[in-house]
């Protein structure tokens, strides 16, 4: 195993395992918080803070539409989400996954 490399080092192989093992986490984090939503439990406060309140809307291309992911809602509740989060599914320039803020609202963020 190599050193780490920077971003904009990576070969095109890995920026895309990169990119799709992100997607994995995403995925099963929404998959897990509806599992947990349909099944009505009640989560304690701290249990709540785990699953977060992960984004369910979709970012604009390029490369194409694709799921945002913003792990956690930040803002006042009535405001676009202001967290900004790697977007490992997103275009690399040649400088890395860009730093992209969510911008979605409240209601498109998983509620528990």
């Amino acid at each position: 195993m190599s050193d780490y490399a920077k971003p904009n080092q990576r070969s095109g192989e890995q920026a895309k395992a990169l990119a799709d093992a992100a997607t994995l986490v995403i995925e099963a984090q929404r998959q897990a918080a509806g599992l947990v939503r349909r099944a009505g439990v009640d989560l304690q406060p701290e249990e709540r803070d785990w699953f977060g309140e992960p984004c369910l809307g979709r970012l604009d291309p390029p490369p194409t539409p694709h799921e945002c992911g913003c792990p956690d809602y930040k803002g006042n509740g009535s405001e676009p989400c202001l967290n900004s989060f790697i977007d490992f599914t997103g275009p690399d320039f040649g400088t890395g996954s860009p730093r992209v803020t969510c911008g979605h609202h409240k209601g498109q963020h998983a509620e528990f």
